[in-house]
């Protein structure tokens, strides 16, 4: 159980002495305001060396406030791993929680078989994180920017999937194989794709019109790259197999039309993190881009933010729904 972590830690380790290597950090905060000016003054407060676009909305008190610093709520950034709600809320729309994913695939001679789908929504599954992407390609993308997840098939998901054995199963071990996997078997079971699955549920209804899946080929030239710490542009992540754990790109208008629906319906209680003050969130990391949604349903607050560069934004988040209450 070890390994995954330790293979984490050494990249990590590897890529922050590369970056010393080349220098110190050059992207700094933007300085042009964009929306709401004291929710753009507090950005700019917050920002450190390492940010460049942000853009981000609070949400009290069923009012949507907006704001950016040199990005506004039309931009575009890659949210990560925050699609891997979407693909939960779709689970919980469908009922098929206790449903397992030998009745859904031929899983028989698979560890895999009796696995249910809420499993894999809540990471317990006991799948491996990532298979089929190299500890070396993990490295390497890392660097330059490129796209890890890239010729990655439904199919090779899928194989990985039933190939793999499960480890710790019932404890939490946060798995983008289980998340891929359960969008896949969403899409099969419903006779569809999950492409299309996906603005079924959600991104037709919400009218969220500038949401899409990166698929190959589906990200525009002109399209906003995120930003390494070197300063050079990170190439998008186009995926296939991937798409439901961590393929979605948004912008913060749509993100708020999500938010709002989720602070009116509820929020499936699966793949969020659940705080003890009730706050539910989610991150999202991919090279050049990060993300942050907080929603609290009891109080009817939510807090986004993003950034087109790798610095965190989570405590940015975590401090403007704090200075909501």
């Amino acid at each position: 159980m070890r390994r995954p972590l330790i293979a984490a830690v050494l990249v990590g380790l590897a890529v922050t002495a590369l970056a010393v290597l080349l220098g110190p950090d050059r992207i700094t905060p933007s300085p042009e305001r964009t929306g709401d000016p004291a929710l753009a003054a507090r950005l700019s407060e917050l920002a450190t060396t390492g940010h460049h676009r942000l853009a981000a909305f609070t949400i009290a008190d069923g009012q949507t406030t907006f704001a950016g610093l040199g990005a506004d709520e039309h931009d575009e950034f890659e949210i990560g791993s925050v699609t891997k709600t979407f693909t939960a809320g779709i689970l919980a729309d469908r009922g098929l929680e206790e449903t397992t994913v030998g009745e859904i695939i031929d899983a028989a001679g698979s560890e895999l078989d009796d696995v249910t789908l809420r499993e894999l929504a809540d990471h317990t599954s006991g799948l491996p994180r990532l298979p089929g992407v190299s500890l070396w390609t993990t490295l390497t993308t890392a660097f330059t920017g490129g796209n890890p997840y890239a010729g990655i098939t439904r199919e090779d998901v899928i194989d990985a999937a039933l190939d793999a054995p499960l480890t710790g199963r019932g404890e939490y071990s946060y798995s983008n194989l289980g998340v891929a996997l359960l969008g896949h078997l969403l899409a099969a079971e419903a006779g569809t794709t999950y492409e299309e699955l996906l603005a079924e549920h959600r991104l037709t209804p919400l009218g969220m019109g500038d949401t899409y899946l990166m698929t190959e080929g589906s990200v525009p030239a002109d399209a906003p790259r995120g930003l390494l710490s070197t300063g050079d542009e990170a190439e998008p992540w186009e995926m296939v197999g991937y798409l439901p754990a961590g393929g979605l790109r948004s912008t913060p208008s749509d993100m708020a039309r999500y938010a709002t629906h989720l602070l009116q319906e509820g929020v499936p209680d699966l793949a969020w993190d659940v705080r003890e003050d009730g706050t539910l969130g989610h991150n999202g990391e991919t090279y050049g881009f990060s993300t942050m949604l907080l929603v609290h349903p009891d109080t009817g607050r939510a807090v986004f933010v993003a950034g087109d560069t790798e610095r965190e934004v989570v405590s940015l988040a975590d401090t403007l729904l704090e200075e909501l209450s």
